[in-house]
Formats: structure tokens, C-alpha cells, sequence
């Protein structure tokens, strides 16, 4: 049973994740304590909680905003996750636990049969599936929630840039090359694929903002 907090906190959370509450928006604890019939306070909780997963911002005398992301904060995420997910892949190949071991190539099967279909939202369960059992595989669960709330605060882009045709297809090339290098036990190649995939995708990422996305916005994405 969620508390009032915990209620208001994945409220906001999947909105703000779903751009039901769009970037640069700002909010009110009373307009979400009036949508979930609690009061201001646990929704005030909440919001600080969620400024500290970068999700939000308070601006003095202006309230509460939801995070716009710049192409800098995105130069910043995916520096730590090229850092943190590379160590993670390197130390994911020593493990020989052959349970995970199958359950990374399962996901994998998974990714693969969704990119055929053009599933995005079997691709993202896939994609979840597989990096979380890296996780597993290289036993650190701190770096996971690290990794965890900075896909977090990208997920708005990552939604639609994922769709792609394209992004989708290299993406499985990219994983099918990490999870080989990861079962044959090769840590430092599995580190440097899983490194070179996430510059693939910044850089891409970064293509598509600054070519067709951030010239038309004025709030940021």
C-alpha cells in the first residue's frame, strides 16, 4: 500500500515520464493534491524527491518545472553512462552463472524478435531486460539505480528517438555484440562495445536534436 507521498511521487513521475506534463511546464502541489484527493504536503515531498532525481526544478517565486533537457545535460548522462555501463559489461564476462547467463541471451532473442516486428514497446522491455542482467551478471546494485535515474531523466527523448526504424536496427547489431563478447568471457571488449554502442547513440541522439528538434522548440525537450 503506497503512502500519500509514494502516491504522488509515481503520479507525477509517469507524467512527467509520458510528457503529460511537458518540459518547461511548471506545476502546482495543489493541482496534483486536487487530482489525487490528498493534500499539499505529501505532494511537496514528493516534488522535492523527484528534484533530486533531476526530474523537476524549483525556481524562486516561480514554482515547480519539469526539467528541460539541453544538449549539454545529455553530454553529462551519457558521460556517466558510458563510464558506469562500460565497468559493468567488464566485469558482467567474468561472472559464469549460467542462469543469467541465459537470461541474457534470452533478452537479446527478445530485442531481436521486437526489432523485427517493429514492437518499440517489446524493444524497450527487451532493452530493460537485458542491461538490468548485466546488472546482475557484474553484482552492483548501486551503479544500476545510478544508471536507473538517468535513463529516467532521458526517457522522454528515448521513447521517441527509439521508434526509428533505423536506430532500432543498429541498436540490435550493437547488443548482439556486447552480449557475444559478454558470454565468451571477454571483458575488455564487452566494455569497449558496450561503450562504443552509447556514443553511437549519443551522437545520434545529439544529430537529431540539433537537426530537427531544438530549432523548433522554445522550452527545450
Amino acid at each position: 500500500m503506497f503512502t500519500y507521498q509514494e502516491q504522488a511521487y509515481h503520479f507525477v513521475k509517469s507524467q512527467i515520464l509520458a510528457r503529460g506534463y511537458k518540459p518547461g511546464e511548471y506545476i502546482t502541489d495543489a493541482q496534483v493534491a486536487e487530482v489525487l484527493s490528498v493534500s499539499r504536503t505529501p505532494v511537496r515531498e514528493a516534488f522535492y524527491r523527484l528534484a533530486n532525481e533531476g526530474l523537476l526544478i524549483n525556481e524562486a517565486r516561480r514554482g515547480w518545472r519539469v526539467y528541460s533537457l539541453s544538449l549539454e545535460d545529455i553530454h553529462e548522462i551519457f558521460d556517466i553512462k558510458v563510464a558506469l555501463e562500460g565497468i559493468l559489461a567488464w566485469k558482467a564476462a567474468a561472472n559464469p552463472d549460467e542462469t543469467l547467463r541465459a537470461e541474457l541471451q534470452k533478452a537479446l532473442t527478445d530485442m531481436d524478435a521486437a526489432t523485427q516486428a517493429n514492437d518499440t514497446d517489446a524493444w524497450f522491455a527487451a532493452d530493460e531486460k537485458l542491461h538490468h542482467t548485466i546488472s546482475a551478471l557484474a553484482h552492483n546494485e548501486r551503479a544500476e539505480r545510478i544508471i536507473n535515474n538517468l535513463n529516467d531523466q532521458w526517457h522522454r527523448l528515448r521513447i521517441g528517438f527509439a521508434v526509428i526504424q533505423s536506430r532500432m536496427t543498429q541498436s540490435i547489431d550493437e547488443h548482439k555484440l556486447i552480449t557475444q563478447y559478454i558470454l565468451d568471457g571477454d571483458g575488455g571488449n564487452a566494455e569497449r562495445a558496450l561503450q562504443d554502442h552509447l556514443n553511437r547513440v549519443r551522437d545520434d541522439l545529439v544529430r537529431l536534436l540539433e537537426n530537427m528538434v531544438l530549432p523548433f522548440v522554445e522550452k527545450g525537450v
